[in-house]
């Protein structure tokens, strides 16, 4: 999934529902590119923390890819004690498994 242009207070909602149907079932693979994304405030580290909280199921996880120095800095703010599993750039595909 990539998000794009604002995160903040104004978008947070729409992105949140949106991420809800995502997690609904608790083992959801999230991997959100958030490289295209100009600005995010607390309410988007806020939504990603929640989807995080909803994919920590049995088999769930979610990944977020980013570059841009400033969203870094909020997504490793000490104060806030996330741990999010940040990539910075697409992972390589993993080739099919061929059945012997």
């Amino acid at each position: 999934m990539v998000l794009c242009g604002e995160i903040d207070v104004h978008t947070a909602p729409g992105v949140t529902n949106y991420l809800d149907t995502l997690t609904y079932s608790g083992d959801a693979d999230l991997l959100i590119d958030l490289r295209p994304v100009d600005f995010m405030d607390l309410a988007g580290v806020r939504l990603l923390d929640r989807a995080r909280a909803r994919t920590s199921g049995r088999h769930g996880r979610l990944r977020l890819i980013c570059a841009r120095r400033a969203t870094l800095q909020l997504l490793h703010h000490p104060r806030l004690r996330m741990d999010f599993g940040i990539l910075s750039a697409l992972p390589a595909p993993v080739p099919p498994q061929v059945a012997a």
